[in-house]
């Protein structure tokens, strides 16, 4: 009996160092969303233009944007930025000059890229 329970502990642990070798969560590659980034922004009458880059292997896709903690409309002529692409993105917003804005991108994943303003000029 002892030796039947010890074999299932020994298959159930190959299966979970299996899983999660395979899965490597730890790695928080493209596919997570992960080497995205904002490399310019342009203040405009309204809005904000943000120039987002993919650094990642995988295809990565901008599914919010927050702007000081609220949700905000945007657009961009692709949403779904593939591995070394670059994208704008304008953001409808009534910015003051003077004023800080945190910003935060959140991919399809749930995962966030941040920028941030330090003084809207």
């Amino acid at each position: 009996m002892k030796v039947a329970a010890v074999g299932l502990v020994a298959v159930a642990g190959a299966v979970a160092g299996l899983t999660l070798a395979l899965a490597a969560p730890w790695r928080g590659g493209g596919a997570q969303g992960g080497d995205m980034s904002v490399t310019q922004s342009t203040l405009r009458p309204g809005s904000i233009a943000l120039v987002v880059k993919n650094g990642s292997d995988a295809v990565a896709r901008v599914a919010q944007v927050i702007l000081n903690d609220a949700f905000v409309d945007f657009r961009a002529s692709h949403l779904a930025l593939a591995p070394g692409a670059a994208e704008t993105i304008t953001v409808s917003y009534p910015w003051i000059r003077g004023e800080a804005y945190e910003i935060e991108l959140m991919t399809s994943t749930g995962r966030t890229v941040g920028y941030e303003i330090d003084e809207a000029a």
